[in-house]
């Protein structure tokens, strides 16, 4: 029997092609396979959390988006679906993607622009150009010293005084059971063996508010269940967790000591832990506002 055929033959040699030039280095290697699955995550993440947030976004824009003339980036968009849908909900208002390389879809709505460009170089836009600056599941694809010593600093540069920034990613598990207990002691070791920090959830509030021009971080949490007691969500939340876990498979295999045939073992078991504990994974929502001086 040959190969299955993607889904998405063009995107997913695009992502793969960005994924090779900016995050296979010595410092933040790739760490998760770039295929049809992982577009499908991507997208079941974002109706997820839209889902579990009552919304895309929580930064208090929501009459000037609609009102108009408010300019929003995108830091590494991807395939765009919140670019997309945050552009078909404020029509009046300016979407910016950037991206390595240009994943997004050919067709998108016109008030979306798509910029290709490596964000671990400087972002190709004036200072104070956007009134708002949103990045989403970006924590492990960059080092805790891109992060601190780059990215945030091109996310205030372009930051209009005034202008919000807005975080999402993930920030661990609630309700373990000792399977998941014992997966995410290998997954740390992954994480920091690829050059990326386990921990980076609990200092982020600190990188942003060590920029003089940012203000105090507002901290929440979202959770979403994982498992098939939280319904058709934890249904999603557990194949999303799934998928993810299987993209460290290897690294998983090794640190734990495990056979392919024992870890699907494990994994099965995973499964029915979830279920017993009413596990949940935990997002965290970063948001500062510039300073206006």
């Amino acid at each position: 029997m040959g190969s299955k055929q993607s889904k998405y033959p063009k995107l997913i040699k695009k992502i793969n092609k960005a994924s090779n030039d900016i995050r296979q280095n010595d410092e933040c290697p790739q760490l998760v396979k770039q295929d049809d699955q992982y577009v499908d995550r991507m997208q079941l993440f974002h109706h997820v959390m839209r889902c579990v947030s009552n919304g895309n976004f929580k930064v208090p824009l929501d009459e000037q988006l609609k009102e108009g003339g408010v300019v929003v980036l995108d830091v590494c968009c991807g395939t765009g679906t919140w670019l997309s849908e945050m552009a078909s909900d404020f029509p009046n208002s300016n979407f910016v993607g950037i991206e390595k390389d240009p994943i997004y879809p050919e067709h998108k709505p016109k008030n979306v622009k798509i910029v290709q460009a490596d964000v671990l170089e400087k972002f190709p836009f004036k200072d104070d150009t956007f009134d708002f600056v949103y990045s989403r599941l970006n924590f492990f694809s960059f080092s805790e010293s891109q992060w601190k010593n780059h990215l945030i600093k091109e996310f205030v540069r372009v930051l209009k005084p005034g202008g919000y920034l807005e975080c999402l990613d993930h920030s661990g598990s609630d309700n373990k059971g000792a399977i998941l207990e014992k997966l995410n002691v290998a997954i740390e070791k992954v994480l920091i063996q690829a050059g990326r920090c386990p921990s980076l959830a609990s200092k982020f509030s600190g990188i942003i508010e060590s920029e003089p021009q940012m203000g105090k971080v507002t901290l929440t949490e979202v959770t979403v269940p994982i498992g098939s007691w939280g319904g058709k969500i934890g249904d999603l939340g557990l194949h999303i967790n799934m998928h993810m876990m299987s993209g460290l498979k290897k690294g998983i295999m090794h640190y734990l000591k495990l056979s392919e045939k024992s870890l699907e073992k494990l994994w099965a078991d995973y499964k029915t832990e979830v279920n017993t504990h009413h596990t949940r994974w935990k997002i965290n929502r970063y948001i500062s506002q510039k300073n206006n001086n």
